[in-house]
C-alpha cells in the first residue's frame, strides 16, 4: 500500500510541476479519441474521417477550454450525418443543438460527462461515468451525462438505419424522417438508460455524502448494483433486450476502474478519523475530519514509533522528492487544474 501511495504522490508531483504541458497533451488525446470514435461509428469515407483533420482539430482543442471538445465533436457528428443525407443532417443538427443548449446552460463545467459517456457506453461500461460523477460532482451533473447517453443513441440510430436510408430516395421525405426520428424517439432502451444513469448519479452522490466509513466504496458498489437493477427492470417491464450477462461483466470492470479513480482522488484514512468541536459568535460546530492518505505521513509515524526520533531525522530518511513536496497540497492543485480545464 505504501508503494502505491508513493507512486500516487510522484504522479501528483509531476503533474503539479508540469500542469500546462499535461493539460495540453491530455486534452489533445481526449479530443482525438472522441473524433476517432465518431469516425469509426459512422464508418464513412468522408472528409470528416480524415485523420489529418482530426489531428489538427484535436491540437486546436488542446489549447482551448475543455467545453470546446463537445462542440467540435458535435460538428463532426453533424458532418457525418449530412453525408448520409440532407434530412439526416437536419435532424442531427436539431437534436444536438438541444443537447448542447442544456449542457452550456446548466453544466458547462461538466464537459467530461458529455465527452466520455458515449465512449463508456461503446465499450460496455455505461455506469462508469455516472458513478465517477456521483463521487466527484453534484447531482445536476446528470444533465451532461444523460446528454452523452442521448448522443450515443443518436449515433447508433443513424448508423443502424444507414442502409435503409440509402435505399429510400431523397424525395421520400416522410419515410426518411419517420425512420430517423422513430428510431430515436421510440427506442425504449434510451429511456431506460437515461433513467438508470440519472438514478446512479443521484444515489451515489447521496450515499457518499452520508459520511460514514468507506462511504465512497459503498457508493460505488451501490451505483453499479442500481444500474444493473434498472436494466433488468427495463427488460422485464418495458421489453428492452439488453444483454444482462454483458451488463454485469461491464459493471465488474466499472467497479474496478471506479475504485482506481477513488484511490487517486478520494483515498482517506478512516482509522485516524477525528471529531472536532468549536464555536463562534453564532454557531456551535461538530465536525468530522477524515485525513487523506499520504505515504510520507505513514513513514513519519512508523519512524517515530520505532526510534522515537525527531521530525528532522524523519525528513532525512525520506526520498528527495518527498522532502521537496512536504507541505504542498497536490490534491488541491490538481483539482484547481481540472477546474481550469
Amino acid at each position: 500500500m505504501t508503494m502505491m501511495l508513493e507512486l500516487k504522490e510522484r504522479i501528483k508531483a509531476a503533474y503539479a510541476q508540469h500542469t500546462v504541458y499535461f493539460d495540453i497533451i491530455l486534452k489533445a488525446l481526449l479530443a482525438f479519441l472522441c473524433f476517432y470514435w465518431i469516425s469509426v461509428a459512422f464508418a464513412t469515407d468522408s472528409v470528416f474521417s480524415n485523420v489529418l483533420i482530426m489531428i489538427i482539430t484535436a491540437l486546436l482543442c488542446s489549447v482551448l477550454p475543455l467545453r470546446v471538445i463537445p462542440l467540435c465533436s458535435a460538428g463532426f457528428i453533424i458532418g457525418h450525418a449530412f453525408v448520409m443525407g440532407l434530412d439526416a443532417g437536419a435532424v442531427t443538427l436539431a437534436v444536438l443543438l438541444i443537447l448542447l443548449f442544456l449542457f452550456l446552460r446548466f453544466v458547462p463545467d461538466d464537459a467530461l460527462g458529455l465527452i466520455l459517456m458515449p465512449i463508456g457506453m461503446y465499450f460496455g461500461m455505461p455506469s462508469l461515468i455516472p458513478i465517477c460523477f456521483g463521487l466527484r460532482r453534484r447531482p445536476v451533473s446528470l444533465v451532461a451525462v444523460c446528454s452523452g447517453c442521448a448522443t450515443y443513441y443518436l449515433i447508433d440510430s443513424l448508423t443502424r438505419n444507414k442502409d435503409q436510408l440509402r435505399v429510400l430516395e431523397q424525395t421520400e421525405y416522410m419515410e426518411r424522417l419517420t425512420l430517423l426520428l422513430g428510431g430515436l424517439v421510440s427506442d425504449s432502451g434510451l429511456v431506460v438508460n437515461i433513467l438508470a444513469i440519472a438514478a446512479v448519479v443521484v444515489i451515489v452522490y447521496a450515499v457518499r455524502r452520508l459520511g460514514f466509513a468507506y462511504s465512497f466504496t459503498v457508493a460505488t458498489l451501490i451505483g453499479a448494483v442500481i444500474y444493473v437493477f434498472f436494466i433488468m427492470l427495463g427488460n422485464s417491464v418495458v421489453g428492452t433486450h439488453f444483454n444482462i450477462s454483458m451488463i454485469m461483466i461491464g459493471s465488474i470492470f466499472t467497479v474496478l476502474i471506479a475504485l482506481i479513480v477513488q484511490f487517486f482522488f478520494l483515498s482517506v484514512d478512516y482509522t485516524r478519523t477525528e471529531s472536532l468541536e468549536f464555536e463562534d459568535d453564532d454557531y456551535y460546530y461538530f465536525v468530522k475530519a477524515v485525513p487523506k492518505m499520504y505515504a510520507y505521513k505513514s513513514r513519519v509515524r512508523e519512524i517515530e514509533n520505532r526510534n522515537n526520533s525527531s521530525y528532522a531525522e524523519v525528513d532525512n530518511s525520506m526520498p528527495v522528492s518527498n522532502q521537496d513536496n512536504v507541505g504542498v497540497d497536490f490534491e488541491s492543485r490538481l483539482e484547481d487544474s481540472l477546474k481550469n480545464l
